[in-house]
């Protein structure tokens, strides 16, 4: 039957409405969301540059003095990663000091909230679930390492390169033609950012296949693959640039115990090992009060048998988790969608396949508890129609203790010091926790409490040449040189190539007058740390004190060929340079 004209209008301006109810309620959601994003994190703007901000971004040379094109092919050391996005937005923040950092990190987080909020609503077509999904994922506490932390921005910028290709390549589907071949274009543009942004959003690959199976089901595998390969292409290209630049896909070197202990022992304890950390992140995701900045050795300690209790439990867990899943498929498929968003990006860092460079770390948690606050903003959402009221109440509470416990833990980021007690009374067995804390005290001139932190490292670790090394130098300021050389002489055992050690004993004899000792010291050193700049300003004011202007000139010389510095060096060794040129005058 013909609908009347005006019937007929009405019935456009009633769908009209309904459409721009909709936008409104979803750009709304948006706007909470961000908001809501920023404000547990206002206390982590003033935090001071801590831990692998240190070393990675304030200390870095090739953030502050290289042009910007050459980190396009810059590696940083020790792990051979290649992430020159992450190290350009880096750049774009020096000579800010913490704050412009800590900033451009809160509106990532920001802008990857949103990402979630709109992955959330092409997956659910529910502004309720993606709106309660994004509001906890932008307040969950796992994420004060990858957002309070500067060094975190490689997690932020590759899950915004990922959640923007999954959006952009929903959109090529639903629109198809011309319009979607340009929407499948910025797709792989940005998944080629998130890639050169950090290594692990290949895992994208699987995320996007999961989205083309929820998306359009009824597709051939021919059309699936099809669909897909162009991303096969920018992963290989990233795989090829990445062996061009560095000459391997994983790491050049296997981690130390020290780091991860997995890379040292079978795959079959490597397995088990890894199954209880997996167990261990769905415990930080349901209840994440006790947070670390370190969990290395020993804090995770190896299970090196099958019926060790730690693995049996996880196993058993994580099976019957896993069990429940396949059997709610047909009834709640949103559930396991939202499982495989939370399972695939830790394919790459769960050290399954293989050995990364940490056995646990919170940030690897940013991009994968997407999928767990899908999940939580489903089940959040059904529950919010059925029960109002009650579930109001509880989501509201949930919302209020993630976003205060947020703020709390961003205290913790406020500075070294603040970050390595922490850290130290929530990861009570990791050496590094203890080592780290050792040098704060060290630094606040709290000797003996250094001391004690040191010889604790030590003993968790009895490798640490790093530890034996911090003992030796609290001996030697406080002036008992025998002490000072036999621990420096403890970390050169430990570690035959440690420059550092090499440099203390040859002052150690330089001050008592023994000067070939300390030239001994200084060329055993060189030896193995040819270009170390301290080393080689030391041996020229050494053989200056002992007569020889020629030969100090020549290690003088040496200098020139080293073009980068460490900030700390800078200063001692262009300073010493000066005194020895003007000597040599």
């Amino acid at each position: 039957m013909r609908i009347p004209r005006p019937h007929r209008d009405a019935l456009r301006g009633q769908r009209a409405s309904v459409a721009l109810q909709g936008d409104v309620a979803r750009h709304a959601a948006v706007a909470l969301v961000a908001v809501v994003a920023v404000l547990p994190y206002l206390n982590a703007l003033p935090a001071d540059f801590s831990f692998d901000d240190v070393g990675v971004v304030r200390d870095n040379p090739a953030i502050q003095i290289r042009p910007a094109i050459e980190l396009l092919r810059y590696v940083y050391q020790p792990g051979a990663l290649y992430r020159p996005i992450t190290m350009l937005t880096y750049v774009a923040n020096a000579g800010g000091g913490p704050f412009a950092y800590h900033l451009t990190n809160v509106v990532l987080h920001a802008l990857v909230c949103i990402a979630v909020y709109w992955l959330g609503w092409r997956l659910f077509r529910s502004t309720l679930a993606a709106a309660v999904s994004a509001l906890l994922f932008a307040v969950h506490p796992i994420h004060t390492e990858a957002v309070t932390g500067i060094v975190g921005r490689a997690e932020l910028l590759a899950a915004l390169g990922v959640l923007l290709a999954l959006l952009a390549f929903a959109r090529r589907l639903e629109v198809g033609g011309a319009r979607g071949r340009r929407w499948g274009a910025l797709s792989c543009a940005a998944f080629a950012a998130a890639l050169l942004a950090k290594e692990s959003a290949l895992t994208a690959l699987g995320l996007l296949a999961v989205l083309s199976w929820w998306l359009d089901p009824r597709a051939r595998l021919r059309e699936r693959v099809a669909t897909l390969a162009p991303y096969a292409v920018v992963a290989a290209a990233y795989v090829a640039l990445r062996l061009a630049v560095i000459g391997t896909l994983g790491l050049p070197e296997p981690p130390t115990p020290l780091d991860n202990a997995l890379a040292s022992v079978d795959a079959a304890a490597r397995l088990r090992t890894a199954i209880v950390v997996l167990w261990d992140y769905v415990g930080l995701l349901v209840m994440p009060l006790h947070l670390s900045a370190d969990y290395s050795y020993d804090q995770v300690p190896v299970a090196l048998a099958w019926n060790d209790p730690r693995f049996l439990f996880a196993a058993a867990l994580l099976t019957t988790l896993a069990m429940a899943l396949i059997g709610l498929a047909r009834r709640t498929p949103a559930l396991v969608l939202a499982a495989l968003f939370a399972v695939i990006p830790l394919a790459l860092t769960a050290n399954i396949a293989f050995p990364i460079g940490t056995i646990k770390a919170e940030r690897l948690l940013y991009l994968p508890s997407v999928g767990w606050c899908l999940a939580g903003g489903w089940l959040a959402a059904a529950a919010l129609r059925r029960w109002p009221v009650a579930a109001t109440l509880i989501l509201a509470l949930a919302l209020g203790a993630s976003s205060a416990r947020t703020w709390q833990r961003n205290g913790d980021w406020r500075d070294e010091s603040t970050l390595f007690d922490a850290t130290m009374a929530n990861a009570p067995n990791s050496a590094k926790a203890h080592y780290n804390g050792a040098v704060a005290l060290q630094r606040a001139e709290r000797l003996d409490e250094a001391m004690l932190q040191y010889r604790r490292a030590l003993s968790i670790y009895p490798d640490y040449a790093a530890a034996a090394f911090g003992i030796g130098h609290l001996y030697s300021l406080k002036g008992l040189d025998a002490g000072a050389l036999h621990w420096y002489e403890e970390a050169l055992r430990l570690e035959p190539k440690f420059a550092k050690a090499h440099l203390q004993i040859a002052l150690l004899r330089h001050r008592r007058g023994e000067l070939d000792a300390a030239e001994a010291a200084l060329l055993t050193g060189l030896a193995s740390e040819p270009n170390d700049p301290l080393l080689l300003v030391n041996l020229s004011a050494l053989r200056l004190a002992q007569g020889d202007p020629w030969r100090a000139g020549m290690a003088l010389s040496r200098l020139d060929t080293i073009r980068t510095l460490d900030t700390d060096e800078q200063e001692l060794v262009f300073a010493a340079r000066r005194e020895i040129e003007i000597a040599l005058r």
